[in-house]
């Protein structure tokens, strides 16, 4: 029976729970971690890759938190540190040089960057040291793209012999016939670069990749292969070997574990690895992250890691521990039995694409035996436009992050590479065969002159 002692006590844990309740649900609502409605991203210059897969970045970030991510454009990576660090930006797009590990910490790297010398065809430029002397652009103050080509200058030691084009893009190689050459540091997908390619009017030249690799450790050897940005010419014009850096995702310290978390689902989980193939991997990403990673984001690619926090609790809760243990070992299994399916059928997938990539080496090598017995142009024109074909095809429809980076993919491109330079050479040596046939069958003037006057010597036939 309840007696008023009872229906006193009941409401004062009745009234109490109600404060609990009053106190903790604005407590948690003005404290826990949640997106602004509208961040910043610092990206680079519109044409450059750090400014495209910021867009991309931001338009799948939008589509995944419901919140707005604003790519905003600057003048590369020394302005981005600056405006993370002044906190006018939430996050930024930074060559590794440039992160201040006190202040900054790593979110995920991004994709791997080549310098890209690039010259004049007709400047007479055959290696570095041929710059001296020269009008170069160098990149805009507070780039990236600057900054690498300054470390190159001075490993050759010219920064002071040549004559720097102060405040110009290089695309305006195009326009202005006095600048001789350009230091391009960015990723292969470039649309500037690929379409100062297509003009034919450039070359670009390697580097002592071993010095420079050893000498400056935020440099790694990298090659641009033939006819990367242009086949026809091909541009390159031959495998060239140069140093690269990575660009990283980057945010302050203190970044909410939320955004953090975020930018990591948009980047990794919402398909921008099919729009930006050059996208480093989930599972690479750790490992080529020689700085500090967010705490947020080490988590994020190191799931296992959350084991000690769990040790930590089992150990303070020593009546219960063995049930926990149980728990989170079950867990772990579930997880790991998880982890392994997918990763099976990541290599089943990637076993398919590499056996239709086998197909497609077969269909070039027919079109290879084929074009060898052939000298018609025509036929020959017609063998050029299938490997071409067969080329596109197998860009759009290998599309698996590992294949793309794989060597067979890389010789298959290769392959197809030589193969239309070798047709090419065939279709123009067909023509110029054709036109000296044509020579040959026409009568000189001299010939036509002599014949011409043994008619008039015979006079008119008489019948």
């Amino acid at each position: 029976m309840e007696t008023p002692s009872n229906r006193i006590g009941h409401r004062w844990v009745v009234a109490f729970m109600i404060a609990v309740i009053v106190v903790s649900v604005p407590f948690w609502f003005v404290t826990r971690d949640r997106l602004p409605a509208v961040t910043r991203l610092a990206t680079g210059h519109p044409g450059g890759v750090f400014y495209e897969i910021g867009k991309h970045l931001s338009r799948h970030y939008e589509e995944e938190s419901h919140h707005q991510l604003k790519a905003l454009e600057t003048e590369g990576s020394a302005e981005n540190q600056k405006l993370l660090l002044a906190g006018k930006v939430e996050a930024a797009v930074l060559q590794g040089d440039f992160i201040n590990t006190r202040q900054l910490s790593v979110i995920a790297p991004l994709y791997l960057e080549m310098i890209h010398i690039v010259v004049r065809a007709e400047s007479g430029i055959t290696n570095v040291n041929d710059l001296a002397g020269h009008r170069v652009i160098l990149g805009r103050e507070g780039s990236g793209m600057r900054q690498s080509a300054q470390t190159i200058l001075e490993h050759y030691r010219l920064t002071d012999k040549i004559e720097e084009v102060e405040g110009k893009y290089f695309t305006e190689m195009l326009d202005d016939q006095t600048i001789d050459a350009a230091f391009v540091t960015t990723g292969i997908l470039n649309h500037d670069l690929e379409m100062l390619a297509r003009s034919e009017r450039i070359r670009m030249l390697p580097l002592h990749v071993a010095a420079i690799e050893r000498k400056y450790p935020f440099f790694y050897a990298a090659s641009i292969p033939a006819g990367l940005y242009n086949e026809r010419p091909p541009v390159p014009d031959r495998d060239i070997e140069t140093v690269g850096t990575t660009a990283y995702l980057v945010a302050r310290k203190g970044a909410s574990e939320r955004f953090v978390k975020a930018l990591l689902t948009a980047l990794h989980e919402e398909g921008i690895s099919t729009e930006f193939p050059n996208l480093i991997p989930y599972h690479r990403a750790f490992d080529m992250t020689p700085v500090p990673m967010h705490p947020s984001a080490r988590q994020y690619f190191k799931p296992p890691d959350h084991l000690g926090f769990f040790t930590n609790v089992l150990e303070s809760l020593a009546a219960i521990k063995e049930l926990l243990l149980a728990l989170v070992a079950g867990a772990w299994l579930l997880w790991d039995r998880w982890k392994r399916q997918q990763a099976a059928e990541r290599e089943k997938m990637l076993a398919a694409q590499k056996d239709y990539l086998d197909s497609f080496l077969e269909r070039t090598l027919d079109i290879e035996a084929a074009q060898m017995e052939s000298t018609d142009p025509q036929e020959l024109e017609q063998h050029l436009e299938s490997v071409t074909r067969i080329k596109l095809e197998a860009l759009r429809e290998l599309t698996h992050e590992d294949l793309r980076s794989d060597r067979a993919f890389v010789i298959f491109l290769t392959q197809c590479a030589n193969l239309i330079n070798k047709i090419q050479y065939k279709i123009l040596d067909a023509h110029q065969r054709e036109r000296d046939e044509g020579k040959k069958k026409r009568p000189s003037r001299k010939k036509k002159t002599a014949r011409k006057k043994a008619t008039r010597k015979r006079g008119p036939r008489s019948d």
